[in-house]
């Protein structure tokens, strides 16, 4: 009635693997090890438009600053591995990556459209990988 190969774990589930290790090493580097340098990750979007610093577009959106996000955004992640076993490593990827980009760009329309029609501004977005996961769980910061 129940499979119990291939169920558990990681199996089968590479892309997964990676994303819970490579930004969860990287995270708690940036925490534990290197705290001075977490400034250089936050994901400001005023940093973006006004200094250029396009970079900041890739590593906030990848590597979390509190540990409370790395860990609910590895739950997210572990949890989907099973859709990356049900339709394979590329297509999952690709839809991560899709989604990526989109909330990344519906981040952009929506700081701008605060900004222009009731002129507010959002300073700081959430970072790490709770917008590849949840593209319209965005809870950005706003400020007056």
């Amino acid at each position: 009635m129940f499979t119990t190969t291939g169920s558990r774990g990681l199996y089968k589930a590479p892309l997964s693997k990676s994303l819970l290790l490579l930004p969860g090493a990287l995270t708690v580097l940036l925490i534990l090890g290197l705290p001075q340098y977490q400034k250089l990750f936050i994901y400001s979007l005023q940093a973006v438009k006004q200094h250029k610093q396009v970079w900041r577009l890739v590593s906030g959106r990848l590597i979390c600053l509190d540990v409370k996000d790395t860990f609910c955004s590895s739950l997210l992640i572990y949890n989907f591995r099973i859709f990356e076993r049900r339709f394979g490593s590329r297509k999952f990827a690709s839809f991560l990556f899709g989604t990526w980009v989109l909330s990344g760009l519906l981040d952009f329309l929506l700081a701008e459209t605060l900004q222009f029609c009731f002129e507010l501004q959002v300073d700081v977005l959430p970072a790490g990988l709770w917008l590849c996961s949840h593209p319209l769980d965005a809870h950005p910061a706003v400020k007056e």
